[in-house]
């Protein structure tokens, strides 16, 4: 006999977000980014390093890599993380008009549901405000799931 469905109960509607700042570079070093900028980084690893320290036989990174969190927890909604980041870069326009020459510059947003399904609205007005910083922005779509660790670290 079948299984009947509808009396099975709905699947949780567990969601999670992320969002850090990425600046990536051929040319500037991550520690240079942390002194133009005046923000120290959660993380950063400089062109040339290993991408897995542990393994000598690991890939060298082709580009410096500095990147700083939101600093909130993945229950907010994605559009928290990204005023965050926006209020931590206002400061710094022209730091980051000048490093855009040199550099990458990305607000990293990842976003994922239990069940698969999910949206979020990022308003007109926070929009214009990334694009008058010069961010692009990289939304990564995570299938159901726990929460990466590295959603919005690595490269």
């Amino acid at each position: 006999m079948p299984e009947d469905l509808t009396l099975q109960p709905p699947m949780p509607d567990t969601k999670w977000s992320a969002g850090s700042l990425r600046i990536t570079s051929r040319t500037v070093s991550a520690g240079d980014i942390s002194a133009r900028l005046g923000i120290e980084p959660d993380d950063q690893f400089e062109r040339g390093s290993l991408t897995s320290p542990r393994n000598p036989n690991s890939v060298r990174r082709e580009t410096s890599v500095w990147i700083r969190r939101s600093g909130l927890g993945s229950d907010r909604r994605l559009e928290e993380h990204v005023a965050a980041l926006v209020r931590l870069a206002d400061g710094r326009r022209e730091a980051l008009m000048r490093l855009s020459a040199d550099c990458d510059l990305e607000l990293f947003l990842g976003f994922g549901s239990e069940n698969g399904q999910g949206s979020c609205v990022l308003p007109a007005r926070l929009l214009t405000e990334i694009g008058a910083l010069g961010l692009d922005v990289v939304l990564d779509l995570n299938p159901p799931g726990p929460t990466p660790q590295h959603a919005v670290i690595e490269m």
